[in-house]
């Protein structure tokens, strides 16, 4: 009688044990599950990536405005009129129609004329990065460089490459 109350006690066991480990699983599963679920809805509700398209700063921009005191200016390859002025204090571009201000970052590397490397505005930041020479005849004021527009999730919204060129 008591080989049988141990059989039953030990099947018993195993048969709880068995289960145990089935709830294991099931919990790793629904875990896994759930954090699918959950990066799914964070992609889900960021916003999608729209495009910041800058507008040349024309003559008239500078003289209504004043920004003829700004330290360098980033042209496109192939343009005249700047698509961004950067001063020791702040920094200008054209976006949608609108002249928007952007503040110098003092912790970002100073440009001859005292711009900066980086601006930040309200929904946006700008950097200001020099390329490689390679046969251009940059110098201390006239260098390749590239303008890279971060918007407010760190994405890239606009790049281009172009010239920088800096006031004494």
């Amino acid at each position: 009688m008591q080989a049988k109350w141990c059989a039953g006690a030990i099947s018993g066991l195993l048969a709880g044990a068995l289960m145990a480990g089935c709830d294991r699983e099931d919990t790793a599963r629904k875990a896994a599950e759930d954090a699918r679920d959950i990066a799914m809805v964070e992609r889900m509700s960021r916003a999608p990536l729209k495009p910041i398209i800058p507008a040349p700063i024309t003559a008239i921009d500078v003289a209504r405005y004043g920004l003829d005191r700004a330290g360098c200016a980033f042209r496109k390859h192939g343009q005249r009129d700047p698509l961004f002025l950067g001063g020791a204090d702040d920094g200008f571009m054209r976006i949608d129609g609108d002249l928007r201000r952007y503040a110098a970052k003092q912790q970002s590397a100073q440009l001859p004329g005292g711009a900066r490397t980086t601006y930040v505005g309200l929904s946006s930041w700008i950097d200001l990065a020099r390329l490689p020479d390679a046969a251009t005849g940059g110098d201390a004021r006239h260098w390749p460089a590239r303008l890279i527009i971060h918007d407010s999730l760190e994405r890239i919204a606009f790049m281009a490459d172009g010239t920088v060129t800096c006031r004494d």
